[in-house]
């Protein structure tokens, strides 16, 4: 499993569609894998469709309980930062600001 997103916002869309293939494979219904994350079903369905962006915590809940694999953990977690990086400079430069510039300067709370 390696991934090389092409384009931006493409490494939160394979992260979705790759959660969902390994749940998927994994036997598990999204109600059923809500149950083991502690989450609930529609945070499951928002992640699953790219909706909403996972936190680290919640992959590594997500992967746990579909028993991936030492490497499968390694390379979602992986696609998980970057896509997590990408997410996050994005929003900065909606923003207006550079990633690396504190938001409060920016707002002139120095």
């Amino acid at each position: 499993m390696t991934f090389e997103p092409e384009q931006p916002g493409q490494p939160k869309q394979e992260l979705a569609a790759l959660l969902k293939e390994l749940r998927k494979r994994a036997g598990l219904s999204g109600d059923r894998l809500a149950l083991r994350c502690n989450m609930s079903q529609s945070k499951i369905s928002r992640i699953e469709n790219g909706k909403v962006q996972p936190s680290l915590l919640d992959v590594n809940r997500i992967l746990r309980a579909v028993d991936a694999s030492a490497e499968v953990i390694a390379e979602v977690t992986a696609l998980a930062r970057l896509a997590n990086t990408v997410d996050d400079y994005g929003s900065s430069l909606d923003s207006g600001i550079h990633p690396g510039q504190p938001r409060s300067f920016h707002r002139g709370h120095a």
